[in-house]
């Protein structure tokens, strides 16, 4: 979603929007899965309702477990030190920023938030005593807090439809550069993997009718606009559900 692609073409770049929903995450990362976790497998944890939260892991290729504790402000209402960081950073000085944005800022001296720590440790030695003696304290001083999710929201700008290519062709955006979602269906990855299957899908639907061995350059410019124009009916009911997912429900 922070493309610089997109933002670089005014046909593209105008008609993109980032759109903050209410939650976010709070992170730690593990050396290593708990003892007699499976460690090729994600786990869900849920604390009673009145937390107002959850807890996701999910193993990385470094060996490492991941950890994120999903918040929305209905939480911070309950734990106000879990306030999410709403500071500009110099990279967004542009009014758009990057990836670094995601995650709430640590000034160059520290290499943790002491108390941040402190108080997750509380929190989860209260809630989820068993799950706090697995991880250990080790885990929770890597604790950050991210900042609120958002998603791409692309809108029509001078025509009549969504494009995720130019007029002429020449670019065609796929994945989260085109239609970054929230994290909280999981389709982000696999909704990207099948933009690229279904833009090389075009391509060689273009040969085809073409009778060519060999795309030029036309070719594939027209495969790029066709596909530019069809792949957003598919894509944004999902990224609508998704960032509908990411606010707090009770019961």
């Amino acid at each position: 979603k922070w493309s610089k692609v997109r933002q670089s073409f005014p046909s593209l770049a105008s008609q993109g929007k980032i759109v903050t929903c209410p939650s976010f995450a709070v992170h730690m990362m593990s050396p290593q899965a708990p003892d007699g976790w499976d460690t090729n497998g994600t786990y869900l944890i849920k604390p009673s309702e009145e937390c107002m939260f959850y807890i996701i892991t999910s193993p990385v290729p470094t060996g490492e477990l991941s950890i994120s504790i999903i918040c929305y402000d209905e939480t911070v209402e309950k734990y106000p030190w879990l306030e999410p960081p709403n500071d500009i950073m110099e990279s967004d000085a542009d009014g758009f920023g990057d990836w670094s944005n995601e995650y709430s800022p640590l000034s160059r001296t520290e290499s943790r938030n002491t108390e941040l720590s402190n108080k997750i440790a509380t929190l989860l030695e209260t809630e989820l005593p068993e799950f706090y003696s697995a991880i250990g304290r080790e885990t929770i001083d890597t604790v950050r807090i991210k900042r609120r999710v958002s998603w791409l929201q692309m809108s029509p700008s001078g025509g009549s439809n969504v494009a995720y290519s130019t007029p002429d062709g020449q670019v065609a955006l796929v994945g989260d550069s085109a239609h970054s979602m929230t994290p909280s269906m999981g389709e982000g990855c696999n909704t990207a993997m099948e933009s690229a299957v279904k833009l090389v899908d075009g391509i060689v639907a273009a040969m085809r009718e073409r009778e060519l061995e060999r795309c030029d350059v036309s070719t594939l410019n027209a495969a790029f606009i066709e596909y530019g124009l069809s792949r957003p009916q598919d894509t944004q009911s999902i990224q609508e559900r998704s960032a509908a997912s990411s606010r707090f429900k009770k019961g």
